[in-house]
């Protein structure tokens, strides 16, 4: 009885610690290591800009709703890819896809519109 309650237990913690992977599968992680590496040090890891060096560089506020509204996905994708006046171009850094994940899933996410 003790070992069939043990298998169970066991076999019960295996499903729930799978499923709790399996949920969090699909969603990434916020913000995301690359924009951890290239983007925060101006954009800050809220991407609100208030950085010494975003400061600086009047680095755009991604949480703003008028700027989130004002850009289209294209607009952005292009602005990383070849840069725009102080922010340099990352299309020889990051490949295509790496660049519109940053947009889609970063600079995006940062929407208080979700």
């Amino acid at each position: 009885m003790k070992r069939t309650r043990t298998l169970a237990a066991t076999v019960f913690g295996l499903i729930a610690a799978f499923g709790v992977v399996l949920l969090g599968a699909d969603k990434p992680e916020h913000p995301s290591p690359l924009f951890k590496q290239y983007c925060a040090k101006c954009h800050g890891e809220d991407g609100t800009g208030n950085t010494p060096k975003g400061q600086q560089l009047m680095a755009r506020d991604f949480t703003d709703e008028e700027f989130q509204a004002s850009k289209s996905d294209q607009s952005l994708i292009k602005t990383v890819t070849k840069g725009q006046e102080d922010m340099p171009p990352f299309g020889k850094k990051l490949s295509q896809s790496e660049i519109e994940s940053l947009v889609k899933n970063d600079v995006r996410g940062f929407s208080k519109k979700k």
